[in-house]
């Protein structure tokens, strides 16, 4: 009967040892994954080409990832360019959706030359980022 008891006291360990390992498993995938949470979004803005020619067209490409994965689901990727020559000049602000592959396109065709400043507002994974670029347009 003795022997029982010590197996069951050690079964008892033994139980109490996989619930405590378990728990601290548990803790551990919650940790990374607010972790990864926390990474913050990476955007690339491209201007294409760096220096265009009146009326040709320029492109903008935002390259959005975050932990190393393409972002397809952004809540807002918005360009948002003006003439810095021109004091007065109107700010343009066009809304793109994603092309696939994390890059979010928007192709646009230049009246005036001048020096111009274009800004990506990217919005995704509750955090945003505003990358911005200066382009030649002669």
């Amino acid at each position: 009967m003795r022997i029982k008891g010590k197996t069951g006291l050690l079964v008892a360990i033994v139980l109490a040892l996989i619930v405590i390992a378990g728990c601290s498993r548990s803790e551990s995938s919650s940790a990374s994954a607010e972790e990864a949470a926390l990474e913050p979004i990476q955007v690339e803005l491209d201007v294409t080409p760096a220096a265009a020619k009146a009326g040709e067209p320029v492109t903008f490409t935002a390259k959005v990832t975050h932990n190393g994965e393409n972002v397809d689901d952004a809540k807002e990727v918005m360009f948002e360019f003006w003439n810095t020559d021109d004091d007065n000049a109107k700010h343009n602000q066009v809304q793109v959706k994603s092309a696939g592959n994390g890059t979010y396109v928007l192709e646009h065709t230049f009246k005036e030359p001048g020096t111009y400043e274009v800004i990506s507002h990217v919005t995704a994974r509750d955090q945003h980022s505003m990358p911005s670029k200066q382009f030649t347009v002669e």
